[in-house]
């Protein structure tokens, strides 16, 4: 298990220059945005409401973890985004956002849909829980709210085998993404 703090992360503008992430992870590691990846998860701050980068070919997650919410027009859908409720969409598709009141920060999955397949849910933890990893996937574990694993508020915890993670002292509310190699 690998234990990633916001000073592990790197920072970088969006793809369409609009705003800012946190990168969390990519696969393969050292990828850019300009090359194929498998997958990659970020923290996007969004200060402002506009236009989301377009990333072809890919399958995208996105969950609101903090601000109050955000309307999402995409490929024809409108899309309340509120806190904490997932949304799944086509990467392909134009979309943009509008800020309900404020800014908001969204925890993203993104896929190759043709390589890979990702799942996000965001949970309070109250007991350990077991995380089994089949072969070849990944197991993300971003950390809302209280303490998991010695992993604090911002810290991520990545799994690429299984295991069991423990929240303490207390509960511990999460994201929890998986991401899956998609078969054949």
């Amino acid at each position: 298990m690998l234990r990633l703090t916001p000073r592990d992360c790197r920072v970088m503008p969006w793809k369409n220059g609009g705003g800012s992430t946190t990168e969390l992870l990519i696969r393969p590691e050292g990828f850019s945005l300009s090359e194929r990846f498998l997958f990659r998860v970020s923290l996007a701050d969004v200060a402002s409401s506009g236009p989301f980068s377009t990333f072809e070919g890919c399958d995208r997650h996105l969950v609101i973890v903090s601000g109050t919410g955000l309307r999402l027009s995409v490929g024809g859908r409108q899309l309340a985004l509120e806190p904490f409720q997932p949304v799944f969409f086509s990467g392909d598709d134009a979309a943009s956002g509008a800020l309900v009141d404020g800014p908001v920060r969204d925890f993203n999955v993104i896929v190759d849909r043709t390589r890979a397949t990702a799942t996000l849910v965001v949970t309070q933890l109250a007991a350990p829980l077991w995380l089994a990893c089949a072969p070849g996937e990944t197991v993300v574990v971003h950390v809302l709210e209280g303490a998991l694993n010695g992993a604090t508020p911002g810290d991520t915890l990545v799994l690429d085998a299984s295991h069991t993670v423990t929240p303490a002292p207390g509960p511990a509310r999460v994201v929890l993404a998986r991401i899956s190699p998609r078969p054949g």
